[in-house]
């Protein structure tokens, strides 16, 4: 349904069904009553009207940000949404009623974005690890986590366990994820976020709900359409990468094949990645004065090198992969030689993450997604590059 007009109010019976990938999946089913928003544009109809109505309606879900569409979620499979300021709702038309109607569990999506965005991933498990049960706190087992004070008091009297899921990390002091100052204790759930904030003591905005449904959608948005598929079957890599921070970057690009891995070429900033496979990549290429990319400083009318290798199916790689060969005597060892003669010319989609990016190589021998991470050391090394290639139909 389309929301961009405020003053339609539609009279639509509609009932449609998706085959998506072998699960058949139907639309919601549309009532009579719809309301809409001139603060955003947008309205809501049936199941999410009823659930937004019966949930708390504005102060606990926001305004809506989007019409109802179609999306391919976490679990790799696709669903009727829509996005509000502070939840998404879902339609799972395989749950009988009430249950047909969900909250994104956004919880863990956002907090290991966090701190992929700092590059330490490595303390997302440490942040959501269980603890001991606590006195005069409810403790859940199933997660191994405590909830008490004014956050138990919210979740139980504002939908518990249904509308939040289960506590995913203890309290804890945060800052809002759009950049204001630090912000207040926080506890993260399955579904959401509570924040106290003290500048409202004694209201009801005491304790307020993150804006998760906003910040999701904004990140859905930038997210190339030819990472989706990749990115929500690779729930490990996805907390690495975190969130994509810039719309893709589409240009000229070229890889070239080693005997232990690859080296790549970006147009549009005139990097070149070395990628080595089985090697101590990440402290080669992460010392003090190194990093995992390269500036291509070879120009037109130097010496282009190149040539044949010592070795049956060996190649000296020419141009700019040639002289980051040449010059950096780790690189040459972690890569060994190359094993084509030159590199291959192919249109690059290149998306930035807050810990990482990942690239699309088009090539005539195929098609690959090389992701590439970002990490600290434990010990506060600099920073280290975790990566892999995935062939892609």
């Amino acid at each position: 349904m389309s929301g961009n007009n405020v003053t339609r109010i539609a009279l639509v019976a509609l009932a449609a069904t998706l085959t998506l990938a072998g699960n058949l999946l139907a639309t919601q089913p549309v009532g009579a009553a719809s309301r809409c928003f001139a603060e955003t544009g947008y309205c809501i109809e049936g199941r999410f009207l009823d659930y937004w109505d019966a949930n708390g309606g504005l102060s606990r879900n926001g305004y809506p940000l989007s019409d109802e569409r179609v999306e391919l979620l976490e679990d790799g499979k696709e669903y009727t949404v829509q996005y509000f300021e502070r939840v998404r709702l879902e339609y799972h038309p395989e749950n009988a009623a009430p249950y047909d109607v969900l909250l994104g569990q956004f919880g863990r999506q956002v907090l290991s974005a966090d701190y992929a965005r700092y590059y330490i991933a490595d303390d997302y498990p440490r942040a959501v690890a269980s603890v001991p049960a606590l006195a005069d706190t409810r403790y859940f087992p199933e997660t191994g986590h405590n909830l008490g004070g004014r956050f138990r008091a919210y979740w139980e009297q504002n939908g518990g366990l249904a509308r939040f899921g289960f506590p995913i990390t203890e309290e804890r002091y945060d800052s809002l994820p759009n950049g204001d100052l630090p912000c207040c204790v926080t506890q993260y759930f399955e579904r959401g976020r509570l924040e106290y904030h003290p500048e409202y003591a004694g209201t009801p905005n005491e304790v307020q709900i993150g804006q998760f449904g906003r910040q999701i959608l904004t990140e859905n948005h930038l997210l190339a359409s030819e990472f989706r598929a990749f990115y929500a079957a690779n729930p490990a890599l996805r907390a690495r990468l975190g969130a994509p921070g810039y719309a893709a970057w589409r240009g000229p690009g070229t890889v070239q094949a080693f005997e232990r891995g690859w080296m790549l070429w970006r147009g549009d900033q005139r990097y070149i990645y070395a990628l080595a496979v089985g090697a101590d990549v990440q402290r080669g290429l992460s010392s003090p004065d190194l990093n995992h990319f390269f500036m291509d400083t070879w120009q037109e009318g130097q010496e282009p090198g190149g040539g044949p290798g010592p070795g049956a199916g060996q190649y000296l790689p020419q141009r700019g992969f040639g002289k980051v060969w040449r010059d950096n005597g780790y690189v040459r060892e972690a890569l060994g030689y190359a094993t084509t003669p030159g590199e291959t010319g192919f249109t690059m989609t290149l998306q930035t993450f807050g810990g990482g990016l990942l690239i699309l190589a088009d090539t005539p021998q195929g098609r690959a997604i090389y992701a590439i991470t970002l990490h600290r050391y434990s010990n506060g090394s600099p920073l280290g590059i975790r990566w892999g290639r995935f062939d892609v139909a």
